[in-house]
């Protein structure tokens, strides 16, 4: 069996659907690239047709994963195909299959993308104080006592993260060539967090010299 077909036999889906605090969805929660793997003895003449591999129970946020790398590899002048195109959600784990639809598409190299790991994190939300004179700043001090501050007590948050892997294979000798490791926001706001996470891969990528 083909090295690069052993992510594919994780369950699991790419990233998740859990909704956070408001706070949380708008505010810090981010994509970000924790860590970066290059082979270092690469010979090869990089990435420019790649064939792109979500691993996910969900059929939907596949093929949004894998159109949104598309675009953004075809955005530098590469060349990529998506596997859900070629290959249906019931037929993705058949790892003989999968490769026959690599070897047909012409590809130097694949993109796979898994989960492994959902975090639980916290974070304390720090209490905020609003100052507001009341109508009769001059009158008693209970006036004043009642009505001068507005406060909203800080909080503790939970939420999870999703854990992702990336690998990128050279296809003419089935080899790693390149491996990352980030975290990503599991909530409803599928779209942007895709994107973020896209766009930090290709940069990523563009960095090892990969990609131009």
């Amino acid at each position: 069996m083909h090295i690069y077909f052993f992510a594919a036999r994780f369950t699991g889906r790419i990233l998740g659907t859990l909704a956070l605090t408001a706070f949380l969805v708008t505010g810090c929660a981010r994509t970000k690239v924790t860590s970066v793997w290059v082979d270092q003895e690469y010979q090869g003449a990089g990435i420019n047709d790649v064939f792109v591999v979500g691993v996910s129970k969900d059929g939907g946020l596949r093929r949004i994963f894998e159109d949104e790398f598309v675009n953004l590899f075809k955005e530098k002048g590469v060349k990529a195909t998506a596997s859900y195109r070629v290959i249906p959600d019931d037929e993705l784990r058949d790892d003989k299959k999968l490769d026959a639809k690599v070897k047909a598409s012409g590809s130097d190299t694949i993109l796979m993308t898994r989960l492994i790991d959902i975090r639980k994190d916290t974070q304390y939300i720090p209490p905020n104080y609003v100052y507001a004179p009341p109508p009769h700043y001059y009158g008693d001090w209970h006036g004043y006592y009642n009505r001068a501050y507005i406060v909203n007590p800080g909080y503790m948050v939970e939420y999870e993260t999703a854990v992702l892997e990336t690998n990128v294979y050279d296809l003419k000798t089935d080899k790693l060539i390149w491996s990352a490791r980030s975290d990503t926001p599991t909530d409803s706001s599928m779209g942007k967090y895709i994107n973020e996470f896209a766009q930090s891969i290709i940069n990523q990528l563009a960095e090892a010299k990969l990609i131009k």
